[in-house]
């Protein structure tokens, strides 16, 4: 589930059902089933930090991540939003 690779500008407008196609099945699963998901949308939520220019693409995603109930903070990287 590797997201360490630059995605199309297309994959930005659909990350919303990208990220609730994920997090709604492991929402269903325990907590430890739910870590590979939980990784995979911190990547995520780090290449959007850098390359994706929609602060609500950012936000559906730390949200999807919050609801499996992750509490990390992803840290900032360079991009233009990566202090929001």
């Amino acid at each position: 589930m590797s997201t360490s690779t630059a995605q199309p500008p297309e994959f930005w407008d659909t990350v919303a059902e990208h990220v609730t196609a994920m997090v709604e099945p492991a929402l269903r699963q325990k907590q430890r089933t739910r870590e590979p998901v939980i990784a995979y949308l911190r990547e995520l939520e780090a290449l959007a930090r850098r390359e994706c220019g929609s602060r609500e693409a950012i936000q559906v995603i730390a949200s999807g991540r919050r609801v499996l109930g992750d509490r990390e903070t992803v840290e900032p990287m360079d991009g233009p939003f990566s202090r929001t």
